[in-house]
């Protein structure tokens, strides 16, 4: 690994713990505006009441700071090596809400969140750590902008009148879709302007890098109210890996080492982490369960 590539993985993991204490923060946060009767659906009243919330506004502080550390580790290393490290946030995150919560960590929450990271793992451990210098086609950057939007706008308004939990994760995933995309842009402008490629082409790619975020923090507040910290950390953070890494092989042209046995082993490790996954939005506490825990420490209506 050379020493651009460790200064990538030590930021990397800087910035898995910010953006866990941001997670822990954020969650107990729209747990309380629940609890507070503010259960308004996704609507600006909803939002309204977290504004309100100083607490809240130090989670969204730790994910700003997460997320600069974040940029200047993909100034450093390719997509596909930072990306996956995010996913120890879930790791950290666990027992910052359980204490914050007042809560015992369950057994399965544990035994999913590590099957999660070793999945997650294995497609860290088959990263190449040299980025490719391969031009990025300002068609298909274009192109690949165009599809995440229009996908998180549809996907969003379908998922509206879905349960909760479903509506969580789903709502989860596109959270996850415009996170792991703005990785992928950022990284993406670095070689734009390495490249000294289209002024235009790079004011489009910033722009959508400034909006993805909004909606993204938007969406996750909405499934940390419906399915908790477990179903939608997860799943936000699960999607937000795999659609930068996505990024990364198909615009970037970075790939996985060992070839196709790199490839299949990469699958591998895909489906280990998709059943930690499924295992951690069915085994954590619902956000029903847990009203008695907060119910004594926010105001009832």
């Amino acid at each position: 690994m050379t020493a651009h590539s460790t200064i990538a993985v030590a930021l990397a993991c800087c910035s898995a713990l910010a953006y866990a204490l941001s997670a822990a923060l954020q969650r107990r946060e729209t747990a309380r505006t629940v609890d507070a009767g503010e259960r308004t659906g996704a609507g600006l009243p909803f939002f309204g009441a977290l504004l309100r919330r100083p607490w809240w506004w130090g989670g969204v502080a730790a994910m700003v700071v997460g997320a600069m550390i974040h940029v200047v580790a993909l100034g450093f290393g390719s997509i596909t090596l930072v990306q996956p490290i995010g996913v120890t946030a879930l790791i950290l995150a666990l027992p910052l809400d359980a204490w914050l919560e007042k809560r015992r960590i369950h057994r399965a929450e544990w035994v999913g969140a590590v099957v999660l990271v070793i999945g997650l793992a294995g497609l860290f451990g088959l990263a190449e750590h040299q980025p490719s210098q391969m031009p990025p086609d300002a068609d298909l950057v274009l192109g690949t902008v165009l599809v995440v939007l229009v996908v998180a706008a549809v996907v969003t308004v379908a998922s509206g009148r879905a349960p909760a939990v479903p509506r969580a994760v789903v709502r989860a995933a596109v959270s996850g879709l415009c996170a792991g995309a703005t990785s992928g842009l950022v990284r993406l402008t670095f070689r734009l302007v390495q490249d000294g490629r289209s002024p235009w082409l790079i004011a489009a790619v910033l722009a959508a890098a400034a909006i993805l975020p909004v909606a993204s923090i938007m969406l996750l507040q909405t499934a940390y109210r419906d399915g908790g910290l477990d179903a939608g950390l997860s799943t936000q953070i699960t999607v937000d890996q795999v659609a930068a890494m996505a990024i990364g092989i198909v615009v970037l042209g970075e790939r996985f080492s060992l070839g196709v046995s790199g490839a299949v082993l990469a699958g591998v490790s895909a489906v280990v982490a998709v059943t930690g996954l499924v295992t951690l939005i069915r085994s954590g506490p619902t956000p029903e369960q847990r009203a008695p825990a907060t119910a004594g420490t926010a105001p009832h209506r």
